[in-house]
């Protein structure tokens, strides 16, 4: 059983954080913006095991440095957060998180009644309309937006994405984010909190031709009720393409100990697979951003033919008691728990008491015929440990985009949530950074490559086609 202190929490730390809607923001004057800016710096800088494992201490010093320059007036929360998210997101750490402490839902923070009515598709510095939230806007889809309230969308772009976490320097991760929040983070960065925004001016291209409209803003809960419609509920699916290929669907790692039991499903899955003398297996990862490291090793163990390394190492930050224990909500029996960490003879903390540091054995009957994973920016956390082992094991061919995770591991497991007094912003720090038994990969700071790149298109999603799975099938077809 998984201890309590390494349980990976994915993708939402939201959890913790409550469930009310962002209200009026009082000003927040010099001294109080610097007691919690130097909060927030103590705590990275004493809990954050990954704080220097892309960016460099001086480089990092530099940032946080550069910030103190700008709390001599008085801000709102909202201006503070704009100050503060952008240092932090130079960690390069897509599990820590910034975020007001009532907020009504992940990445919805500020000006929740008047978000931008159009879900958008985001290719590049480019933006495509998909559909409306508002039956009134008549923009036909695949319209391309040029600009909202007179900023190009190049430089709207440009500045979210200085605004969004992802492992390392990827870059999949955060459009995966842009084009699943973008109503939430144009919202955070662009609009004012406490100003009237109930309409936006847009200009657009469409069929050669350009244009300008005005746009009616809609409500979060308008938002919310459409983009819940669309998500699938089904956790893991086993299909069947023909006779020679299966499609295992898995959209988390995240356990459903009551309608869904994901060991029972692999085991159950992978028998029908070898009995029906399957060759091909396509293995759809996309959207997956993580869950139980444990269900990682446990899939893999059904793919591979010999022993295998998952973990090389779980590194913390240290052993001793943070200082800042007062302002934060830390794992339950946290003070027992430092006591069972380790420290090499260099001088690194250990956390040693995780299954998957051991070796791992295969399956008794595992799948040998071909694997396909399909992925894309959202394989991330467990996700993306997994698939960066079996890459390592050159077991399976990857195709999609690169995944949103770090090759090398990532830091997550438990987190220590940090409430800062005077903002009352929340500062989520994972606390134990996790390395794959991998090496020699040609990108430090990134995902996996896949094998074969396919990146989805504004045409392919209006006509309602997968075209990485089309290039699935037709590397298959083509043995």
């Amino acid at each position: 059983m998984k201890s309590k202190m390494i349980l990976h929490l994915g993708f939402y730390i939201i959890q913790f954080l409550g469930v009310f809607v962002v209200g009026a923001q009082n000003t927040l004057n010099p001294s109080e913006l610097k007691e919690d800016f130097q909060l927030f710096r103590t705590a990275l800088e004493e809990a954050h095991p990954g704080i220097y494992r892309y960016a460099t201490k001086s480089f990092m010093d530099g940032s946080f440095e550069s910030v103190v320059k700008k709390l001599d007036q008085p801000l709102s929360q909202q201006e503070f957060y704009k100050i503060l998210n952008p240092v932090l997101t130079k960690i390069g750490c897509g599990h820590t998180k910034l975020m007001p402490s009532e907020d009504k839902g992940f990445m919805y923070y500020y000006n929740l009644e008047t978000l931008f009515p159009l879900r958008l598709f985001l290719d590049k510095n480019r933006a495509y309309v998909r559909y409306s939230y508002d039956t009134r806007v008549k923009l036909e889809p695949g319209t391309e937006i040029t600009a909202i309230n007179g900023m190009g969308m190049d430089e709207i772009i440009d500045g979210l994405l200085n605004n969004l976490f992802s492992d390392g320097h990827n870059q999949t991760l955060k459009y995966y984010e842009l084009n699943r929040y973008f109503n939430a983070l144009f919202s955070n960065f662009y609009l004012e909190e406490g100003k009237a925004h109930n309409q936006f001016n847009i200009t657009y291209k469409n069929r050669g031709r350009k244009g300008n409209m005005t746009l009616p803003s809609v409500s979060y809960q308008t938002v919310m009720q459409h983009d819940t419609a669309e998500q699938n509920s089904i956790p893991y699916q086993l299909e069947f393409k023909n006779a020679k290929t299966a499609l295992l669907t898995i959209r988390t790692f995240w356990p459903d100990e009551g309608k869904y039991n994901f060991e029972a499903f692999l085991k159950d899955s992978f028998t029908d697979i070898n009995a029906k003398n399957i060759q091909n297996l396509i293995l759809d990862l996309r959207g997956n951003e993580g869950g139980k490291d444990v269900f990682g090793s446990l899939l893999l163990s059904y793919l591979v033919n010999a022993e295998f390394r998952y973990y090389d190492k779980l590194v913390v930050a240290t052993n001793e008691r943070f200082s800042f224990v007062e302002h934060a909500q830390l794992p339950e029996g946290y003070d027992q728990l430092r006591a069972l960490i380790t420290q090499t003879e260099d001088g690194e903390f250990r956390w040693e008491h995780n299954g998957n540091l051991a070796l791992q054995i295969q399956k008794e009957h595992p799948f040998k015929g071909q694997v396909y994973v399909l992925i894309d920016g959202a394989c991330f956390s467990v996700t993306s440990e997994f698939c960066s082992v079996a890459h390592y094991l050159d077991r399976v061919s990857f195709v999609g985009e690169e995944t949103g995770g770090g090759y090398y591991g990532n830091n997550s497991g438990a987190f220590a949530i940090v409430s800062l007094p005077n903002s009352r912003l929340k500062l989520g720090i994972p606390l134990m950074a996790y390395y794959t038994a991998v090496k020699d990969y040609e990108f430090t700071d990134r995902g996996i490559v896949p094998h074969y790149q396919v990146q989805p298109t504004i045409t392919g999603i209006l006509s309602g086609r997968d075209e990485v799975m089309e290039r699935t099938m037709k590397i298959i077809n083509k043995g």
